[in-house]
């Protein structure tokens, strides 16, 4: 049996892109970095993410029921870094973005975007996964930020 840092460690060596997850509830905006998402379904589209229910953010997705999931590109390195901590008052501050279907945040720079209604809640160890119905995408040409060993990357290299 694995114990917990071991399971990081080897978590650690899986790389990643970076997200910026948001949504809104009671006339604000809400978001949190995040690399724990996946494609589900293609019909009809759906995603996931996987947010601690620990965090201020799991309660607010619950309540809104929707989040937006914001890829971010190579050069939005201190945008992932602001909305990973906690202690920055408005993350939103000077930051360009606009509401989609939902009405969650979608950063206009991000690389891509997939806005999305909340379908299904699974309770899985400390964790929530969150099944998403995709509303509204869209991409931009770009380079993704990756993340690797606790590292942000550039993934940007073509291998072939």
């Amino acid at each position: 049996m694995s114990d917990s840092e071991t399971f990081k460690a080897a978590m650690r060596c899986f790389p990643t892109g970076v997200a910026v997850v948001t949504t809104f509830l009671n006339g604000r905006p809400k978001g949190f970095t995040a690399n724990a998402l996946a494609s589900v379904s293609v019909e009809p589209p759906m995603l996931l993410i996987c947010v601690n229910r620990a965090s201020r953010s799991h309660s607010l997705i619950s309540n809104a029921g929707i989040f937006c999931v914001n890829l971010l590109s190579l050069e939005q390195q201190a945008l992932a870094m602001s909305f990973a901590n906690n202690r920055v008052k408005d993350s939103f501050a000077n930051i360009p973005h606009h509401r989609e279907s939902t009405g969650a945040p979608v950063f206009d720079d991000a690389l891509a975007f997939a806005d999305c209604m909340v379908a299904q809640e699974h309770s899985v160890g400390t964790h929530t996964i969150f099944i998403g119905t995709v509303q509204r995408s869209g991409t931009r040409p770009g380079i993704p930020l990756g993340y690797f060993n606790g590292t942000y990357r550039d993934f940007g290299c073509v291998i072939s």
